[in-house]
């Protein structure tokens, strides 16, 4: 067996994580064509495949590749920490930190919030990882992960912390009259999303066919989307929605009493020592969640 170059590495892991040539390249800053050459000089030092190409265009892992990977991520995370602490960055937050939640969050209040985090950090690179799976933090898919209910899975190598709660409201097009917003129709999730808690909440207070909108969504974001479109109505997070100038909040003249979601940090203990992502995770709990 040849002796392999520790760089190529990376080009396994992003591989790995993003699936396809094009979206490795593009998180390592380089072309897919690189990315295919690197990983053929691995395969051929380590002298066994990685990598089998499946029938949507994805790099699966082979059983090989599995082995490679925990070992991959041990040198990357040793790397990123003598990064960290060698020379003029021994008191400076660099690197960079994966934060992954769902894409409402990401996009309307993690990313609004940045500049927070940038001028306390400016060397700081942080990515955010818009989607509804549960990322593998043992695998590095992500750092940091913020999930809107108590975590119930992650073993005993991943830490939860609880960031808050959101609360939420009706919210309608302010294109709509105020005086409309009674025949407006509800816009409600489909059924593989009906246990979220402001879901059921729809479920239970939609009585009849003809409150519904004819559009169902499978989140938040689009339930937004729809809103700002004059669709119909829905509930909405308020820490989310108050800050779009399209859509405003309709007060419940019942009292009703609307659901609220519980926000989680999640974190593994062996980045613990990483100075990014303690950075990250302060920038994250000293948020206004509520």
């Amino acid at each position: 067996m040849q002796s392999h170059n520790w760089n190529d590495l990376k080009y396994f892991l992003a591989l790995h994580r993003d699936g396809k040539l094009s979206p490795a390249g593009r998180t390592l800053g380089v072309s897919e064509t690189t990315v295919a050459r690197r990983i053929r000089e691995l395969e051929r030092s380590l002298e066994t495949t990685l990598f089998v190409r499946s029938a949507n265009g994805r790099y699966e892992p082979t059983d090989a590749a599995r082995e490679v990977l925990a070992h991959a991520e041990t040198i990357e995370a040793g790397n990123l920490a003598i990064s960290e602490v060698s020379g003029e960055n021994a008191h400076r937050v660099t690197g960079s930190v994966r934060i992954s939640s769902v894409p409402i969050i990401v996009n309307r209040f993690l990313v609004p919030n940045l500049a927070s985090l940038e001028r306390l950090h400016p060397r700081l690179a942080v990515e955010l990882v818009p989607g509804s799976d549960n990322l593998d933090l043992s695998k590095r898919e992500a750092d940091l992960a913020v999930r809107l209910s108590c975590p119930s899975d992650g073993g005993l190598r991943t830490r939860a912390q609880k960031l808050g709660e959101l609360s939420f409201a009706t919210y309608a097009a302010r294109s709509i009259s105020p005086d409309q917003y009674e025949k407006l129709r509800w816009i409600t999730y489909d059924e593989t999303h009906l246990n979220l808690p402001q879901a059921n909440w729809l479920e239970n207070a939609v009585k009849f066919p003809e409150m519904r909108a004819n559009l169902r969504v499978a989140d938040a974001e689009t339930g937004m989307q729809a809103v700002a479109a004059g669709v119909g109505k829905t509930l909405l997070p308020r820490v989310v929605a108050s800050g779009d100038p399209r859509i405003r909040a309709i007060e419940p003249n019942d009292g009703a009493k609307l659901p609220t979601r519980e926000v989680w940090l999640l974190s593994h203990v062996d980045q613990a020592s990483r100075l990014s992502v303690t950075a990250a995770k302060d920038w994250l709990t000293n948020l206004n969640w509520v």
